[in-house]
């Protein structure tokens, strides 16, 4: 007992001369915060216009990240479609960005070097026309313009996969594409100047509200699969791999929360519109026919085999573990 009362006095002596020696006022010796996460100084996160993003929007509205890193500025951007967006993030300017599965696999395909950090949802889109005398794709002649977000979206993909199995070509009105922004298009198509426009929710379903019909549906082209995603860098990941983790889970509980309490989830994606939009609309939309909010990618690569097999990209993944973070494991396909 002597022995260990005396190793206690002479540690509390080193303590006392440290003390008496160090600079009058001289702060504590800096150290790492307990459970701190390393997060970048600044994020930029893209996304488009569209149900697609419910999840980015609903984080965005409640500061979900902002409040758990408070260290670190937020930037959310809209842009109009997956390429400026993958541009972006090439550039440096975007940490975060969310698209469909057209521009992801055109820029893994040509080494952008990034990954899915989740899948937002599974929905199917669907070619709209006004024309009652448009009822399948042999209706649309020459000159007619569809349109579309970008020639490399996964709107093109699905059009070009349908015109393959209706028309023998998957190339066939590639001469009838127009490259319009989703708001605009809609516009477009209520006003005669697009002979059909193949989008996404809630587009869609205004113009199925202001009397367009369908004609085309994804899920019949493809089977269920995912439309949007959320993409990172890999360095990025590699670099702050706790933070993709909590940017991870975050857009999970945004998904349960669209599940399970889907009137929230409504009202706060109807506060982005500024009472534009009323939150029973959203709700509508939120859960109608082909609307699955899920974080599993679905049909990557049965996109990626089609895409190679027209000449869009140059390979296909081995496997969904090619596309993902690490932290997705092998879910999805």
């Amino acid at each position: 007992m002597r022995k260990v009362n005396l190793a206690v006095a002479v540690f509390a002596v080193i303590a006392a001369l440290a003390a008496a020696c160090a600079p009058a006022g001289a702060p504590a010796p800096a150290g790492p915060t307990p459970g701190a996460i390393k997060a970048p100084s600044k994020v930029t996160i893209a996304y488009q216009p569209g149900l697609g993003y419910a999840q980015l929007i609903i984080m965005k509205r409640e500061q979900v990240l902002e409040k758990k890193f408070p260290n670190t500025t937020f930037e959310w951007k809209i842009l109009a479609a997956g390429a400026p967006i993958r541009d972006g993030m090439i550039a440096g300017q975007i940490q975060v960005g969310a698209g469909g599965t057209g521009p992801f696999l055109v820029g893994w395909d040509r080494g952008v070097g990034w990954r899915i950090l989740s899948s937002l949802n599974q929905m199917d889109l669907w070619l709209m026309a006004v024309d009652p005398n448009i009822k399948t794709l042999k209706d649309i002649k020459p000159g007619m313009q569809i349109g579309l977000p970008a020639p490399d979206s996964i709107q093109a993909v699905v059009l070009r996969r349908a015109a393959q199995q209706q028309l023998g070509n998957p190339n066939a009105l590639d001469q009838n594409l127009v490259a319009i922004a989703h708001p605009a298009g809609v516009q477009a198509l209520l006003g005669g100047q697009l002979a059909a426009h193949l989008t996404s929710p809630p587009f869609q379903f205004q113009e199925k509200d202001a009397g367009a019909r369908v004609i085309l549906r994804s899920f019949d082209v493809f089977g269920p699969h995912t439309f949007n995603s959320v993409w990172v860098l890999e360095s990025f990941y590699n670099e702050y791999p706790d933070f993709n983790k909590a940017f991870y889970e975050a857009i999970a509980e945004a998904t349960r929360l669209i599940k399970e309490k889907p009137d929230e989830a409504a009202r706060i994606v109807a506060e982005e519109e500024q009472g534009q939009v009323s939150p029973a609309t959203y709700r509508d939309w939120l859960t109608r026919e082909g609307m699955v909010y899920d974080t599993v990618p679905r049909g990557f690569l049965k996109f990626a085999a089609f895409m190679k097999e027209t000449g869009m990209i140059s390979k296909v993944p081995s496997s969904i573990k090619e596309l993902t973070v690490p932290l997705l494991g092998d879910a999805g396909d």
